[in-house]
C-alpha cells in the first residue's frame, strides 16, 4: 500500500477505509498517525497470508492436487501383494513366540518350485551369539507360506531365522532375518531392583500372587534336517 496515495484521501476517506479494514481508531488521532495505522494493518495482513501459503498444510495441499489425488477415495490406491524380493524379517511376539514373514523373488521360486519333489523350504532358527551358532532347529514349511509363528526354547536370548533351501541333505540360505532379542518372562521381587520399582510392585500386590518361576526350558517340538 503506497502512502503517498493514502495521503491524498480526505479525513473521512482514511476513516471509512480503517473501518473497513477492522482498525480502531481513538477518537482525535492524527492523520498522519492513522495513515500508519492502515499501513501497519495492511503490512500484516500481508505477511500472514504469504506464511499461510507456505504453511505445512497448505503445501500438503498443492502436493496431494499435483498428484491428482481425490481425498476420500483411498480404498481406490491398491497396495501390491508383495515386492518380488526375497527377505525374512523377525519380530518378538512374548518372550518364547517369534513371528517370522518373508517372501521369495518370483526368479528363485521358480528356479525351486519345479524341483519341489527333491527340494524343501524350511526355517532355520538358530541362537545368536555373536560366533557360530551354538544352538539351531529347522522348521519345514511349504513355498506357498509366507509367516510363521515360532516358538523359541529359552526367553532372554537372541535368534536369528534364515530362510533356506534343502536339497540332498544341502541347505542353502536364502535369507538371514535380523536379530530378536526375546525379554524376560518373569520379573524376580527380591533381584535387585530400584527402590521406586520395588514400592510400586508392592502396591500392585504381586507378592500376593505368590508367582512361580518358570523353567529355564520350554519343551517344543524341534524338527531337524539330521532327524529325518
Amino acid at each position: 500500500m503506497n502512502p503517498e496515495i493514502l495521503s491524498l484521501l480526505s479525513d473521512e476517506e482514511l476513516r471509512t477505509l480503517a473501518e473497513k479494514m477492522n482498525i480502531y481508531v481513538p477518537e482525535g488521532l492524527e492523520r498522519i498517525f492513522l495513515i500508519e495505522e492502515i499501513i501497519d494493518a495492511y503490512e500484516d495482513d500481508t505477511s500472514d497470508k504469504v506464511y499461510s501459503h507456505d504453511a505445512p498444510d497448505h503445501l500438503e495441499e498443492k502436493k496431494l492436487a499435483g498428484t491428482g489425488f481425490i481425498p476420500g477415495r483411498l480404498e481406490d490406491i491398491s497396495i501390491p501383494d508383495y515386492y518380488n524380493e526375497t527377505y525374512i524379517n523377525a519380530i518378538v511376539r512374548d518372550p518364547l513366540w517369534i513371528f517370522a514373514f518373508w517372501d521369495i523373488a518370483d526368479s528363485t521360486r521358480q528356479k525351486y518350485i519345479g524341483e519341489a519333489e527333491t527340494s524343501r523350504l524350511l526355517l532355520r532358527i538358530s541362537e545368536a551369539t555373536g560366533f557360530e551358532p551354538s544352538f539351531s532347529y529347522d522348521i519345514v514349511v511349504s513355498f506357498d507360506d509366507r509367516k510363521w509363528y515360532i516358538n523359541v526354547p529359552h526367553p532372554k536370548r537372541s535368534y536369528m531365522i534364515d530362510l533356506c533351501i534343502a536339497k540332498c541333505h544341502k541347505v542353502r540360505i536364502l535369507a538371514r532375518s535380523n536379530i530378536v532379542r526375546m525379554p524376560s518372562q518373569y520379573l524376580d521381587i527380591s533381584s535387585k531392583l530400584p527402590q521406586v520399582t520395588r514400592s510400586l510392585l508392592v502396591l500392585s500386590g504381586s507378592e500376593e500372587l505368590h508367582l512361580i518361576e518358570p523353567k529355564e526350558e520350554n519343551s517344543l517340538r524341534i524338527m531337524s534336517m539330521e532327524g529325518e
